[in-house]
């Protein structure tokens, strides 16, 4: 058997070393040349850090890597990217090329976001892309606003702070002083007031305690009084107070009337109370008639005649 020689074995194993060399460098690529693969395409305006063997992801599952990007031309500036695929997945139409953030450190990857079809993608088709927003650019976004108000806010802080600081000049601070000095012996005066009055306090509150509580304690008999009190409203409600008072007020009208007539001498009792003449008369006839029964008891027989045998003795005058 005829033996190989050293030239041989050297020239296959550095052929070998060229293979493995040339395997790894395109795997390291994404070019696995020992899976069957399906090449997609998609136009970017912008890819945002997207390099060749970037992951190809379906709901975060690698499926494949970026193989190239390139220029479409030189004039509009589109790039080509070129997606090697397993050919186990199907894309659905409508399905979109998105580029994302791989993590906050940095790095892009694509994420195929499926469509709703009809139909799927065949191998070498265009598959529509478009760049996500990245995490700082969410941030920049979403702080911008704030970032906005803090300036203004900052800006009317400084504007208060200047107005203040015109508004506490010497004379003001000198007043303030004053102010806050009055308000200081104030309070203390307050302090020794309260301090000397404060059994008096005491006793004051524990006055309103004992009548709180007495009141609490009497609610029942409060509660009955006016009932007591709303029965007797009703009673005199019934009673037709307003016509009881309207007739009292007509009688005193009349018997103020009276009273005017008789002051102004009409009627027998006006004549009587104004009239001095037969006061006069009444009086001088009490007088007479008192005379007559004085003389009536002093000489009876000068007004009575009797005697015991029927005989009439004449008087003599």
């Amino acid at each position: 058997m005829k033996k190989i020689s050293n030239e041989v074995k050297v020239g296959v194993v550095a052929l070998l070393t060229i293979i493995v060399f040339i395997w790894l460098f395109n795997f390291l690529k994404g070019k696995d040349f020992l899976k069957s693969t399906a090449i997609y395409y998609t136009v970017y305006e912008k890819v945002g850090g997207l390099a060749e063997s970037s992951p190809v992801e379906v709901n975060g599952f690698k499926v494949g890597v970026v193989q190239s990007i390139n220029f479409i031309d030189a004039t509009s500036g589109k790039l080509l990217a070129v997606f090697s695929v397993n050919k186990n997945f199907k894309l659905p139409k409508n399905t979109v090329a998105e580029i994302v953030p791989v993590s906050l450190l940095g790095g892009m990857k694509v994420q195929f976001i499926y469509g709703n079809g009809p139909g799927t993608y065949a191998p070498g088709d265009t598959i529509p892309g478009r760049l996500a927003e990245s995490l700082m650019d969410k941030i920049d976004n979403e702080l911008l606003p704030v970032k906005e108000k803090i300036t203004n806010l900052i800006s009317e802080i400084d504007t208060v702070m200047n107005s203040v600081n015109d508004i506490m000049n010497a004379d003001f601070k000198k007043d303030l002083g004053g102010t806050l000095s009055n308000l200081n012996s104030t309070t203390k005066s307050l302090n020794n007031i309260l301090g000397s009055r404060e059994q008096e306090l005491k006793t004051t509150l524990d006055n309103v305690n004992r009548f709180s509580k007495m009141l609490s304690d009497n609610s029942d008999k409060m509660s009955k009084t006016f009932t007591n009190l709303e029965t007797i409203s009703d009673t005199l409600a019934a009673a037709d107070i307003y016509n009881s008072v309207s007739n009292l007020k007509a009688s005193l009208e009349k018997a103020s009337k009276m009273m005017d007539n008789m002051n102004k001498g009409k009627g027998s009792a006006g004549q009587f109370l104004t009239n001095d003449t037969l006061y006069t008369n009444l009086t001088n006839s009490l007088e007479s008639l008192n005379l007559l029964l004085q003389d009536l008891k002093a000489n009876p027989k000068r007004y009575v005649h009797f005697s015991i045998f029927g005989k009439k003795n004449t008087v003599s005058k």
